[in-house]
C-alpha cells in the first residue's frame, strides 16, 4: 500500500547491484531500496566497480537509471569519480528528506556527503556502521580505525546522525564505541519467501558455504570439521563466493583434495539472483564465521527449507531449540559432535527442521515487525 505522505530519500552506498562481491552489504541496502519504494521515492548513489574489479558495473555512469520493482520505481546514480562537486550537485538535485549512509569508513560514500550535509542540517542522516563496529572487524588494521574513531568522537564528526543497528549486539557495539548515540534497531531485510521448497534427494548430503573466499570468514574450520566428521552417506560441499586471499583458497583446495570420499566444489561468485537453486539442492548451509553482523546467507538458506550449521558467532541463536539448525562454538570437539548428529538425521527428521526453517523466516525474519522497524527509521 503506498504511502501518502512520501519521503524524499536518498541511500548512499560503495557498492550496489547487480554487484555483488562485497556480499551482504549490497544486499542489504538492494533489499531495503526495493521495500522503500512502495512507501518513499527513493535515489541510490553508489560506485561503478563491483569490489576488486575493474570491469564497469553498467555502461550509463553518472546519470540516473530507473531500476523497476514489485513495489515500484527507484533510480541509482552509478558514479565515476565522485567527488565533492559532483555529490554537491546530486543533494541539490534529489533535496533529500533522509540520507541513508552505509559504511563507517568510506570517504566517498559517508564522510563526503556527511560532510555537506552537515552545515545545512536539513536531511535527517542515518547511519549504518555494517558490522564495522564489531571486536574481528575493529581487530583489521585496529591503529587506522582507532585514530579515525578518536577523531570523529573529538570532533562530532557522527553527533547529529541516527545510528541503524541491524541488531541487538550492534547497538552494544555502537554504544561502546560512541556512548551517547542516538540508535534504532532494524533488522536487515532480506529476500522475499520463494514459492517452492522442493524435497532433496537423500542419496548424499549436499551442503552450501556461500561467502567470500577470505582468511577472516574462518572456511577452513568449517570444512576441515565437516570433512572429519562420520556421515553415512557421501558428503558434497559447494563453496559460493568470489576469491578474495588466493594462498587461503589453496588451503581449502588442499583441505579438500585431503579428503577421498568427499566431492568438493570451488564455484566461485554468483549473484544473489542466481544462489536459488543452490540452496534449494542443499540439506545444509554451513558458515564457521567469527562474526556476522546479519547473515543474508543464513537467513535465505532458511528461507528455501534448508537448515544451517553455522557458529555462534552471529545474531542467530538457539538453533537446535528452534528446530531450524545449529549454533555451536567454535570448538573442534563441539563441531565433531554437533556435525556427527546433523548427519545422522533421516529423511524425516531432516524434512521436519527444512519445513520449520520457511516457517522461521516468514514468522521472524522477513516479518512484518522488521518491516515495520526500517520503515521507522525513516519517519
Amino acid at each position: 500500500m503506498e504511502s501518502t505522505d512520501r519521503k524524499r530519500i536518498l541511500i548512499s552506498v560503495d557498492w550496489f547491484p547487480p554487484a555483488f562481491r562485497a556480499g551482504g552489504p549490497i544486499r542489504s541496502t538492494g533489499n531495503l531500496a526495493e521495500f522503500l519504494t512502495g512507501h518513499h521515492d527513493i535515489w541510490v548513489v553508489t560506485g561503478n566497480r563491483d569490489l576488486g574489479s575493474d570491469e564497469p558495473v553498467v555502461d550509463e555512469p553518472n546519470t540516473w537509471l530507473e531500476r523497476d520493482t514489485a513495489f515500484g520505481s527507484y533510480h541509482v546514480w552509478y558514479g565515476e569519480a565522485l567527488n565533492r562537486s559532483t555529490w554537491t550537485q546530486i543533494l541539490a538535485h534529489v533535496q533529500p528528506d533522509v540520507v541513508h549512509l552505509n559504511s563507517l569508513y568510506s570517504k566517498t560514500f559517508t564522510l563526503l556527503p556527511l560532510r555537506l550535509l552537515r552545515p545545512s542540517n536539513r536531511a535527517k542522516v542515518v547511519l549504518a556502521p555494517r558490522g564495522m563496529l564489531g571486536a574481528a572487524a575493529l581487530g583489521i588494521k585496529p591503529l587506522k580505525k582507532s585514530l579515525f574513531l578518536i577523531a570523529a568522537r573529538t570532533f562530532g564528526w557522527m553527533d547529529r546522525v541516527l545510528w541503524h543497528a541491524s541488531t541487538l549486539e550492534e547497538q552494544r557495539e555502537i554504544k561502546n564505541v560512541f556512548p551517547a548515540a542516538a540508535i534504532l534497531v532494524a533488522q536487515n531485510l532480506p529476500s522475499s519467501l520463494p514459492p517452492a521448497n522442493p524435497p532433496r534427494p537423500a542419496d548424499a548430503w549436499r551442503i552450501v558455504m556461500v561467502g567470500r573466499i577470505h582468511r577472516v570468514k574462518n572456511l577452513a574450520f568449517g570444512l576441515k570439521s565437516l570433512l572429519e566428521a562420520p556421515s553415512a552417506r557421501p558428503i558434497e560441499v559447494d563453496f559460493i563466493g568470489p576469491v578474495e586471499d588466493e594462498s587461503y583458497a589453496s588451503e581449502l583446495q588442499a583441505i579438500a583434495a585431503a579428503s577421498a570420499d568427499a566431492k568438493v566444489r570451488f564455484l566461485g561468485g554468483i549473484p544473489p539472483t542466481e544462489l536459488r537453486p543452490h540452496f534449494q539442492s542443499a540439506h545444509y548451509l554451513l558458515s564457521s564465521t567469527t562474526q556476522e553482523n546479519f547473515g543474508h546467507s543464513i537467513v535465505e538458506a532458511w528461507a528455501h527449507g534448508c537448515p544451517v550449521l553455522i557458529s555462534d558467532r552471529t545474531p542467530w541463536r538457539d538453533l537446535e531449540a528452534k528446530g531450524i539448525g545449529w549454533d555451536w562454538a567454535l570448538e573442534q570437539e563441539t563441531w565433531h559432535e554437533g556435525l556427527t548428529q546433523a548427519l545422522a538425521l533421516n529423511p524425516e527428521q531432516w524434512t521436519e527442521k527444512s519445513e520449520a526453517s520457511r516457517a522461521f523466516f516468514s514468522d521472524h525474519v522477513r516479518s512484518a515487525e522488521s518491516e515495520r522497524a526500517n520503515l521507522a527509521l525513516f519517519e
